[in-house]
């Protein structure tokens, strides 16, 4: 199982073939995460669940994404072993979220 959940704002679990839209553009109504923050894109970032792992892209040409400190550009793969037990740090420009893996993504 995994889950993303941006600071102030609560849990969605990520299902298989799922991706998540990370962004600023209030009119976007394919946003699964509409963030009010100018640091922020219009369509900012995007993390897809397959089955054995996650692809956290940048959509960005300006902004930035951090997993773990570590700057992402193109599609960047996680797996739990990506993790520090089970828990993945992000960044969407100065918005900080956590990524939530269970042992097993399969299923």
């Amino acid at each position: 199982m995994a889950s993303l959940q941006i600071i102030g704002q609560p849990p969605k679990v990520i299902h298989t073939y799922q991706v998540i839209r990370i962004g600023s553009d209030e009119n976007d109504k394919t946003l699964t995460y509409c963030i009010e923050d100018k640091s922020v894109d219009k369509l900012h970032a995007t993390l897809t669940r397959y089955e054995k792992g996650l692809y956290l892209v940048n959509e960005s040409r300006h902004g930035s994404v951090t997993l773990n400190g570590r700057k992402v550009g193109g599609p960047v793969h996680i797996t739990y072993r990506d993790t520090y037990h089970g828990c993945c740090r992000l960044h969407f420009g100065h918005v900080e979220a956590l990524l939530l893996v269970s042992g097993s993504l399969n299923g």
